[in-house]
């Protein structure tokens, strides 16, 4: 709980606030040198791609100017690498000698390695800071004893920190491009509500600008809905446990394995849930008005997040251990749809229909590989249609 609100120093509002021109640069430099969006149309295999964009943009937000640039593709390999790690088998035998626990680990000492060596060379350099990030941060730390964070565990946080920051934005945005390629009607909108609210030049996004649009928050809100980026969430049992309404009692020393997307799935809490439907949080609607009475917020110390202990909506889990980054994948997956539909129109490719299944191999769900679209570039000009416009 204590290295939770060492974290707490990138999570803040004015942090989030200064994310969002970041995040954004990030999606125009990606999309102008992937090799998969080069031209004025094309496809693209929007799982890979999405991927190692969230890769770049989480670091170069959470992580500093410093660290994003150390990475590159053969970084976001090794990033694979290790995410690789959580086959479910590796909550039972993480040291079995398999062949990708042999490539996680290599790729944990190689990350943990090039995080080290900017820790040792601001020491050496006397440790003036000259910029504010997270490794500054850390390097200030000191547990309740009153000893410093070890460089090692500085390390090991900087790469949980980008897992954390990375995992959950990457699938949920290649879902939500995904989806937006089934309904190019909702994508439209998407860009006629950014020429609306934030005037027909498109000036650059800013944390102000997002909360500006509510259908491209709600596109994020309906695709977490519909796809959970954690498709199971262990807790163990401290106390014996009364299962209400049966005879049942869970001693403690148990693990209970629960689903959270299951809730959200169902039509009793969701009306017509299979549906990929973002205008049902509408403002004033039924869905949007009960989600409204189950944000309290509360703060454990690391921020503010919601309690979601009584919602039927928990793609972030609920109580004193639910996910800490919540705001912040908010608004690095709202800034990327927003700059997505800004440059890009997407569809199935011929003949395709719905999306691609769910790959749940690792503990992060995400779309099965290849989930290839075709996108055509937006032209400059309000007015001029492009041949997905014509198939509107």
């Amino acid at each position: 709980m204590e290295q939770k609100k060492f974290v707490k120093f990138g999570l803040t509002t004015e942090a989030l606030r200064s994310y969002v021109p970041l995040i954004a640069q990030e999606v125009i430099d990606f999309t102008s040198r992937c090799p998969e969006f080069q031209g004025t149309q094309g496809t693209a295999n929007i799982t890979a791609c999405m991927a190692e964009l969230t890769l770049y943009t989480a670091s170069r937000s959470l992580q500093g100017k410093e660290v994003r640039e150390k990475f590159d593709a053969s970084f976001a390999d090794l990033y694979h690498d290790l995410d690789m790690g959580f086959a479910p088998i590796n909550f039972m035998l993480p040291w079995a000698p398999l062949p990708h626990n042999r490539k996680r680990d290599c790729a944990q000492r190689k990350m943990a390695q090039t995080y080290t060596e900017i820790i040792q060379a601001r020491r050496e350099a006397g440790g003036e800071k000259n910029s504010e990030d997270m490794i500054w941060n850390l390097m200030s730390c000191v547990y309740k004893d009153g000893s410093p964070i070890p460089d090692v565990e500085i390390a090991h946080m900087m790469i949980a920190l980008l897992m954390a920051g990375q995992h959950s934005s990457s699938s949920t945005s290649a879902w939500i491009l995904l989806r937006l390629a089934t309904r190019p009607d909702i994508l439209e909108e998407l860009y006629e509500e950014q020429i609306k609210f934030l005037g027909a030049d498109l000036p650059p996004l800013t944390f102000d600008a997002l909360q500006e649009l509510p259908l491209n928050s709600q596109v994020v809100r309906e695709t977490l809905r519909m796809h959970a980026p954690i498709h199971s969430i262990m807790r163990k049992v401290k106390q014996p446990l009364s299962i209400p309404g049966t005879s049942y009692t869970i001693p403690d020393s148990h693990v209970l394995l629960a689903a959270p997307g299951v809730t959200s799935n169902t039509d009793e809490f969701f009306p017509n849930s299979s549906e990929w439907e973002p205008h049902r949080w509408d403002a004033g609607s039924d869905q949007a008005t009960a989600n409204e009475e189950d944000d309290e917020k509360i703060d454990y110390g690391y921020g503010l997040v919601t309690k979601g202990a009584s919602s039927p909506y928990l793609p972030f889990g609920a109580g004193r251990h639910r996910c800490i980054g919540e705001a912040f994948a908010y608004v690095q997956l709202g800034t990327i749809t927003a700059m997505m539909a800004r440059q890009f129109k997407f569809r199935n490719l011929d003949g395709a229909k719905g999306v691609v299944g769910t790959d749940y191999s690792s503990l992060f769900s995400r779309p099965l590989s290849p989930a290839e679209v075709q996108w055509e570039r937006r032209l400059q000009g309000k007015g001029e249609k492009t041949s997905v416009d014509k198939e509107l």
